[in-house]
Parts: structure tokens; C-alpha cells; sequence
């Protein structure tokens, strides 16, 4: 078998050689496609050798833009078999976003679907050095060299693959942008062998398992570890819209027996299960992952599964993953009590290949890990981490600071600052207590968002909330804003009554869920309560985390015309 070094596409071969007939991947729509093991390995040479004679070099800068498909993963393997340097990027982001932070990379090339040569050409003078253009659609559009032409090149070549090493570049996967411009982040290939050995390790993920993947980079690792990958028929940039009846019938057609998705799907799909009685009687590893996750829903969830399914909440970043991880039963049974008491949420303990501090919260600059405070167990600070599955850098354009900002030396050894606050308990569990950037610095003090919010979440009438502030930095106004539940009408006295079609003023609500949050000390700090007219914004890739920026320059609004 030929080397390919450190590569993640080595496990694909050999899942190729166990079970060669095995499905690989299967289509859950149109015309419900499916591809073996074997094929997928094939292919992926093919394509492999036939970039590398089209006159892609390694580390050459390929911007991939393909729907998560049978194609799309072909691609992936095949793009890391070459050597070339993937450039991915949510389709949500919307189109500026998306060129700008394409354009950041000076791609080499595009391997894209029509829409994608159509953005590229319209665009072109931000993209001077793609000349390596692949067209995956009707071979017929003058949009590049067609994909069956390269697999062609390939069939007639005798190239050796090039070997890659942990340290050789293997991607720029761009953040979702959640809490602020989107960040090119280079992982290497030893950030996704570790990422596939680490997720393997933790669940005891064996070939042979069917998975439904809710989100594509998962379905990645399932594939290379020779366990079939279904993909739903979703818009996987909006995984909130995903409809229950195609996720509850891909997954009992083909029996799935684990699945990752966002916490928002699991909420869809769980409300509609206790609705409509359906179930997945054959799920028994369930993965909720980008946000954390409400009691109610894992137990909602845990009800329509096997019955000895376990629920786990991987946590980690787009620039660190995994970090840590935790299931289902130790949060039910230990830790979501303190949550519900503003303790904030535990995320577990750490993976055995990552090291962690918390350390003195500072929005400055840390150029060495000597100029860091660490904080004591159940202090809250910032949490730093280091490990072979941590990005060592962001793509940094002309005048940035990303790397500045996110990154600490420490000799060879660079620590990634998470951006999240929290403290370690006494069993060295990390309670995440919110963003670093969304804390509220009020003149007593900072409040942190998860500290607060999971408390108001837990009124009746509350499905949501956001803690931000208002006003001058250090003196901010901590401000509540909520989203009603649907199924309760809120009454605030004998004449009025708030529900979720009310258009009341929102302080009129504001001033009655104040009160009813008078003798909790994770609350009793709030100076107002505003009840957003529809649902809160969230992030786009797993449309769970809420865009409290926005919220913030919304009840700064509301509140300079009272």
C-alpha cells in the first residue's frame, strides 16, 4: 500500500480493505445514491493522481466549494491524497463574507460546484492566482477542467502520492463568525488525524455502525473509521430548518445506530418524537455538539432512542476540537442542578491529549505563557489549551491581530486562547460560563451570559434569553433579552397579558419577570427584562448559539426610545 505519512485518508484505505463492499456513504434524496467503501477509496485516488497531473502541487491552495454529497467527500479524501491545501467555508456565511474570506487565502484553484465558478468569475479580480479550476456539474459549462476529465487524468497516470507529514498544512477551515468576523484557521494533518483517533478513543466508535450525519465534518471521520455515513436530505447551513419526518425516515431505513447534530436539531426532532410517538430504536450513541444543550432536551431525546443509548456533549472550538466531553447521565444526575442555580455549564473533563488552564481574564495581547495568571480551582477566568489537535495559527491577512489576540508561546508549544470563561472544580471539570467577548462589565463587576440565562430559562414563560449590556464599557447596564415560550400566555395583571403575538411594549413584560427574579442572586443584578418580538438570532453553522451583538445594539435601541 503506498505511504501517504501522517494523512487521515490512510484510515479510509484500510476501512476500503476490511469491508471493500460495505456502503461508504448513502443519499437520502433525488435519486438515493450510495457508494461502497471500495469505490470511495478508489475514486479518491483516481481524483488524487488526476489533480496532481492537472498541476495542483502540494500545499497548492484548493477552495472547495461542493454540498455536503457522495462528491463532497471524494473530494476531501482526495484533495488530502494530493497534498493540496483545502479551503473550506460555510455556505451560510452569505456572499461578501464568503469572498472575503476566500480571497484571504489567495486560493490557487477552485473545485466547485456551478454557483461557486459563477461567484469565482464575477469576483475574479480578488481571485489572481486560481488558475487550477475544476468544474463539478455538466461537463458542457465553460467553468472549468470537468471532474470526470480529471478522474480520466488519473486513470492514465502512474504519479506516486505525495507523503504528508503531521506539520504539512491540510486545511483552512474558516469559523463560523458567531462572535465576530469569520477566522481562516490552518489545521494541519496531524490536527485531523488526532481530531479522528480522539473522537475514536472517547466513544469506542467501531466500524460496521451506520451514523446519520446532521453535520458534515463528523461524517468526515465515520467515513475513514468504516462506518457507513447516511446523509439526510438538510440544508446542512441551517440545521434548525431541517424537517423531522426525512431525519426519523433516513434513520430508520437504514437502522443508524449513532448521530451527530446541533442542539437545535435535537430539539426539533425530539419535540416532534414526543408529539408524534416515533422513535429510533436502534440509536444508541447520540452526539449534540457547537452549543450547549438543555436538560430537557437531552431527556426529551434520551425518551425516543434506544433504551440504552447514551447521550454525549463533546466540547471544543473550531480552532481545538475535542477539548473535552461529557454524558448525558452525569449532567442529569450532578451537574444541571448547579447550572439551574447560575453555576454556570459543565462541559466535563479534558481529553487525554489536551493540557488546560484557566488564567486572569484580559482582553490584551499574551505574548508567553509566563505572562499568564492562572486562577485557582472555582475562579472564573479565561480557559487556554494546547495539544496536537490545537491550530497553531489563523491565516492572517495585512494589519491583523487574530493570531496576536488568540495565541500564547510557550517555546515550541503554542496555547490557544478558547475565548471562553469558566472555572475547573475540584475533579478538574470545566464549567463554561460564557463567551469572553460577551460578558457584561458592569461598574460592580462582570456577569457572565450562561450564568444568568440559565437560570431565566428555567421561568415558564421564558424558551430563551440572552444576558447583554448596555451603555459605556465598565459601566454597562446587564439587560435580559428573552423570547416567549409558545405554549404559555404570561399574565401581568387583570387587565393586561403578555403571549408571543402581544404587541405590548417590551418593558411592560420587562417589568414583571424583574420581579419574579428579585431573590436569585445570579439575576438580581439585571436592571431589565425585554421581550424580543420573534425568535433570538443564532450563529449559522449549528444555528444554536445566540448572536448576542445583535441583541445588544437592538436593546440599546429600545431603550433610547423609552
Amino acid at each position: 500500500m503506498e505511504s501517504l505519512g501522517v494523512n487521515v485518508a490512510n484510515y479510509l484505505k484500510a476501512s476500503a480493505k476490511h469491508a471493500p463492499d460495505r456502503p461508504a456513504l448513502v443519499e437520502t434524496w433525488g435519486r438515493r445514491r450510495s457508494i461502497t467503501f471500495a469505490e470511495l477509496d478508489r475514486n479518491a485516488d483516481l481524483l488524487a493522481r488526476g489533480f496532481i497531473e492537472f498541476g495542483i502541487e502540494p500545499q497548492s491552495r484548493i477552495t472547495l466549494l461542493v454540498k455536503p454529497s457522495i462528491e463532497f467527500v471524494t473530494l476531501v479524501f482526495a484533495l488530502l491524497r494530493s497534498g493540496a491545501t483545502m479551503v473550506l467555508v460555510d455556505s451560510g456565511l452569505g456572499r461578501n463574507n464568503i469572498v472575503r474570506c476566500l480571497a484571504s487565502t489567495e486560493p490557487d484553484g477552485f473545485v466547485a460546484i456551478p454557483i461557486g465558478h459563477a461567484l469565482r468569475w464575477l469576483k475574479r479580480k480578488q481571485f489572481p492566482k486560481a488558475k487550477w479550476n475544476v468544474n463539478v456539474g455538466p461537463s458542457w459549462l465553460p467553468m472549468g477542467k470537468p471532474l470526470a476529465s480529471i478522474a480520466e487524468l488519473g486513470r492514465k497516470s502512474n504519479v506516486v502520492l505525495p507523503e504528508t507529514l503531521a506539520d504539512h498544512p491540510a486545511a483552512i477551515v474558516f469559523t463560523s463568525g458567531s462572535t465576530g468576523p469569520p477566522k481562516g484557521v490552518v489545521y494541519r494533518h496531524e490536527t485531523f488525524v488526532t481530531q479522528l483517533t480522539e473522537i475514536q478513543r472517547m466513544y469506542g466508535l467501531e466500524a460496521g455502525g451506520t451514523d446519520l450525519a446532521c453535520f458534515p465534518l463528523f461524517g468526515l471521520f465515520n467515513v475513514a473509521l468504516g462506518i457507513t455515513t447516511v446523509l439526510p436530505e438538510m440544508d446542512f447551513s441551517r440545521p434548525a430548518s431541517a424537517d423531522p419526518n426525512k431525519l426519523l425516515a433516513a434513520a430508520n431505513e437504514h437502522q443508524v445506530t449513532q448521530s451527530f447534530a446541533s442542539p437545535a436539531v435535537w430539539d426539533k426532532l425530539s419535540r416532534h418524537c414526543q408529539q408524534s410517538g416515533e422513535k429510533i430504536p436502534t440509536l444508541r450513541q447520540v452526539f449534540s455538539c457547537g452549543a450547549p444543550v438543555s436538560a430537557e432536551v437531552i431527556e426529551r431525546t434520551l425518551e425516543f432512542v434506544h433504551p440504552e443509548a447514551q447521550l454525549h456533549t463533546p466540547y471544543g472550538a473550531t480552532e481545538s476540537l475535542p477539548v473535552s466531553t461529557m454524558e448525558a447521565r452525569e449532567i442529569l444526575d450532578e451537574t444541571q442542578a448547579k447550572t439551574r442555580q447560575g453555576a454556570g455549564v459543565c462541559v466535563g473533563a479534558k481529553v487525554d491529549s489536551i493540557a488546560w488552564r484557566v488564567i486572569k481574564i484580559t482582553d490584551e495581547p499574551i505574548a508567553t505563557i509566563d505572562d499568564t495568571e492562572p486562577l485557582p480551582t472555582g475562579e472564573i477566568g479565561e480557559l487556554i489549551v494546547c495539544g496536537p489537535q490545537v491550530s497553531r495559527q489563523y491565516l492572517e491577512t495585512a494589519g491583523g491581530k487574530h493570531n496576536e489576540l488568540a495565541k500564547i508561546r510557550d517555546g515550541q508549544t503554542v496555547w490557544h486562547r478558547m475565548g471562553d470563561v469558566g472555572y475547573l472544580d475540584e475533579q478538574d471539570r470545566f464549567w463554561y460560563c460564557g463567551r469572553k467577548s460577551q460578558r457584561v462589565e458592569t461598574s460592580h463587576g462582570p456577569l457572565f451570559t450562561e450564568c444568568v440565562e440559565q437560570v431565566v430559562n428555567e421561568h415558564e414563560a421564558v424558551r430563551r434569553s440572552a444576558l447583554v449590556g448596555v451603555g459605556p464599557r465598565t459601566q454597562q447596564s446587564p439587560v435580559v433579552v428573552w423570547e416567549a415560550n409558545p405554549s404559555v400566555t404570561v399574565e401581568v395583571d387583570s387587565q393586561d397579558e403578555v403571549s408571543p403575538s402581544s404587541q405590548r411594549p417590551t418593558s411592560l413584560a420587562g417589568d414583571w419577570l424583574k420581579s419574579d427574579f428579585a431573590d436569585s442572586p445570579a439575576v438580581v443584578a439585571v436592571e431589565q427584562f425585554l421581550l424580543y418580538p420573534k425568535s433570538l438570532p443564532t450563529d449559522i453553522r449549528h444555528n444554536a448559539k445566540i448572536n448576542r451583538e445583535q441583541l445588544a445594539i437592538w436593546a440599546t435601541e429600545q431603550l433610547n426610545k423609552s
